[in-house]
């Protein structure tokens, strides 16, 4: 049983944990939220035949409400285990440990919890410090008492671990994705979406927040000595004013969360993909954005913030983009007159190379399957 805080399709991960599962099981289920109040059309191959259990309460995003939904969940993610009594239970992110925990530690001792974080929690969003430090406590316990984690990156061991883990109960798995390349070539967003792809395009996709480059993002699309770029936002979006905002003007194409490979099409389209990440959260200086690893695997070079240390440094060694500070909008623009000059060209053919030999995930398939083999076996004995 797969457990999520959110739509199981918001994270590629979701993609590369069922072919890893595939491997060796036969039923999976996913239980998960669906934060807008509603169900959505799958039309992947991977999730059609995966039955699913949701949770369709919600309120508006940044609210009280939403804190007393959060608790809701968690006490309705618990009765669902306890009515399924599962014997392995994947749970991704924060969101999802403390019920899988408790009915491990409690109810089904003999059932094997493998916490999937995505993010480190405590140093992801902008919260008083104090209260930081228990929710970095309480996730290092959670990592501690899980059977086995699965670690976005090497995060945990640089400066957000605590207690020490054994070399056989965790994996570094990188937020990559798997090659589906030449599984582009027939998607025409023109067709499919009206988007201008004749003009030098910028996309906005996935999660959107403050702490993504809104203000500098938001203040291109309004500058008129922008207008040969067209930006195209496509993604879960709660904030009735930022829709408001995007529908309303004629230079961006504003569409709902699209299919994984129609948004790597986008990506391939583009000009250059901005990733501006706010340094002044921890997560962000030394986390990879999962768009990165989109970008390498159809060659196209993107923008990051300066303080994003970790990708800024493999960037910049390998030559994949461009590096500013986090409100440089200046840089920014910049950046996009010269490459829509072709003043500046980024072989794209190379980061591509670069993703195929390093982080394409059938790099990685087999070793998760394993992992997944492994702990299946541990439950029979």
């Amino acid at each position: 049983m797969l457990l999520f805080a959110d739509y199981f399709d918001a994270t590629t991960a979701t993609r590369r944990v069922v072919n890893a599962l595939n491997e060796n099981f036969d039923e999976l289920e996913f239980v998960y939220w669906a934060r807008l109040g509603y169900e959505r059309d799958v039309n992947e191959a991977i999730f059609k035949n995966i039955p699913k259990k949701v949770y369709k309460e919600t309120a508006p995003p940044r609210s009280l409400g939403v804190l007393v939904q959060f608790v809701k969940y968690q006490i309705w993610l618990l009765k669902t285990l306890l009515q399924k009594r599962p014997n392995l239970v994947i749970a991704f992110t924060f969101y999802t440990i403390f019920p899988a925990l408790f009915y491990r530690l409690f109810i089904n001792r003999k059932s094997k919890v493998i916490y999937d974080p995505r993010d480190y929690v405590a140093v992801s969003y902008r919260v008083n410090i104090v209260i930081a430090s228990v929710i970095r406590f309480l996730d290092n316990l959670c990592m501690k008492f899980a059977d086995f984690v699965i670690f976005p990156d090497k995060q945990y061991f640089s400066h957000y671990g605590m207690f020490s883990l054994s070399e056989d109960k965790y994996f570094v798995l990188p937020n990559s994705a798997e090659d589906v390349y030449d599984q582009l070539e027939n998607i025409d967003l023109k067709a499919l979406y009206n988007i201008p792809v004749e003009k030098p395009l910028i996309p906005i996709l996935g999660y959107f927040s403050e702490t993504r480059g809104k203000d500098l993002l938001f203040r291109a699309i309004q500058d008129d000595n922008l207008s040969e770029f067209h930006f195209v936002f496509a993604g879960d979006l709660r904030d009735e004013s930022e829709i408001s905002f995007l529908s309303n003007k004629s230079n961006v194409t504003f569409l709902p969360k699209v299919p994984y490979l129609h948004a790597l099409k986008m990506i391939q389209k583009s000009l250059v993909v901005p990733q501006l990440y706010d340094p002044k959260l921890l997560n962000n200086v030394y986390a990879f954005p999962t768009k990165y690893f989109d970008c390498l695997m159809v060659g196209t070079p993107m923008i990051v913030s300066l303080g994003q240390k970790d990708v800024w440094e493999e960037i910049k060694q390998h030559n994949f983009g461009f590096g500013i500070e986090y409100d440089d909008y200046d840089s920014f623009v910049n950046i996009l007159k010269k490459l829509s000059t072709k003043e500046i060209v980024i072989d794209e053919k190379r980061l591509r190379t670069f993703f195929l030999k390093n982080y394409n995930y059938n790099l990685y398939k087999l070793k998760l399957a394993n992992v997944y083999k492994d702990m299946y076996d541990n439950i029979r004995l």
